[in-house]
């Protein structure tokens, strides 16, 4: 893979994360796919167990919990404050949202899919929400934390922190990732071919899922800290990929 082929994760804002080689983008996900605790098997691999197996046909109090798998964070007040009412809302609109990828959603559709992503309540935002709903629509809802919205050039509290204002945030990251989505898809293929030998799983993650991993990934990587250095997941070495076994077992 040539070193100078790059894939540019904030197109169109200022100060955010920019381009990277397509090479790191390979090394940073089977970095992270190979990650015991990275969430990749207890979030996606789980998530797409529980995808076919129906428990995303509905919204109950405790699949907020499903936000957990990916270090939601949640609380026992987040939980008991998802009402029935705040649930009935977020149905209204997710069924709102058309039956298609971001990719190709039209601009009045991602005005919908940011209705979506700015529902939330006290304690629970985007941040929090997202995780839960981009495992029922892995295509069309990204996972909109606060790395994400330091990548796109925001704040860590960027999609958390005011109303409309971050109602802007959201929908200008949702339309750089459909930028990103539609003029950089060979680039998102080629990763994706790289990834795959060394990760066959990353089958079940959509165009818009590997993009979120690039850059989370890439965004961690630029912020050293204690016991996690700059670019820890470009260069901490894949592990080999292990499959771990996540069907239920049944009671009778």
């Amino acid at each position: 893979m040539s070193e100078s082929v790059c894939l540019n994760l904030s197109p169109g804002m200022p100060g955010g994360i920019g381009s990277i080689p397509l090479h790191d983008a390979v090394a940073r996900v089977v970095s992270f796919c190979t990650h015991p605790k990275s969430g990749w098997q207890t979030y996606d691999m789980l998530g797409a167990m529980a995808r076919r197996r129906g428990h995303f046909n509905e919204i109950a109090p405790w699949s907020l919990l499903w936000a957990d798998t990916l270090a939601g964070r949640l609380s026992v007040a987040d939980v008991a404050g998802f009402t029935h009412e705040l649930r009935s809302d977020l149905v209204e609109r997710l069924r709102a949202l058309p039956a298609k990828d971001l990719l190709s959603m039209d601009d009045g559709e991602v005005d919908r899919l940011t209705r979506l992503c700015r529902f939330g309540f006290s304690g629970v935002w985007a941040p929090k929400i997202t995780k839960m709903l981009a495992l029922y629509r892995p295509d069309a809802v990204p996972v909109l934390d606060g790395y994400v919205a330091m990548a796109m050039g925001f704040t860590r509290n960027g999609f958390s922190s005011g109303k409309e204002p971050r109602w802007q945030r959201i929908q200008q990251t949702l339309l750089a990732l459909r930028t990103v989505l539609r003029h950089q898809s060979a680039e998102l293929q080629q990763i994706r071919k790289e990834v795959s030998l060394s990760v066959p799983g990353i089958s079940e993650a959509t165009d818009l899922r590997l993009l979120d991993i690039i850059i989370w990934t890439s965004q961690d990587d630029s912020m050293p800290r204690p016991g996690s250095p700059a670019n820890y997941w470009l260069h901490r070495g894949p592990e080999e990929y292990r499959t771990v076994r996540l069907d239920p077992v049944t009671l009778q």
